[in-house]
């Protein structure tokens, strides 16, 4: 893998990126009392967004966010089961769950039962 060179603009847009989230930060601890939570909660979340706005400035940041543009589009393309077919999905996991569990025990029982036997054929020695 060759080495990307980082611009100093891209340098400073990380920098301002971060310094923003932060800030933001800082804010969200600063008002603890003074401001209601919700207000904090998006003073927060808004110094997120520009951060991620900065951010995408970046050839990294653009890359990210084409990335993430792209998988949505294949998001979309996704055919998603009817409400039946995840109905009856779950019943038979439910019933191949119970065969399974049935199947345990009695490999359970016939194991403890040889155990048992075991045990108590040599406990005379």
């Amino acid at each position: 893998m060759a080495a990307e060179k980082t611009s100093s603009s891209d340098i400073v847009f990380w920098i301002l990126a971060v310094a923003v989230v932060l800030a933001g930060g800082y804010g969200f601890v600063y008002f603890e009392g003074d401001v209601m939570p919700l207000l904090r909660v998006l003073g927060l979340l808004v110094a997120i967004a520009v951060a991620a706005f900065i951010a995408a400035r970046t050839s990294k940041g653009g890359e990210f966010f084409s990335y993430m543009r792209e998988v949505d589009v294949e998001r979309r393309k996704v055919v998603w089961p009817t409400r039946q077919e995840t109905f009856q999905t779950t019943i038979v996991v439910v019933i191949v769950t119970i065969i399974v569990a049935i199947i345990l025990a009695l490999f359970d029982l016939a194991f403890g039962g040889i155990v048992r036997w075991l045990i108590g054929f040599g406990g005379g020695l």
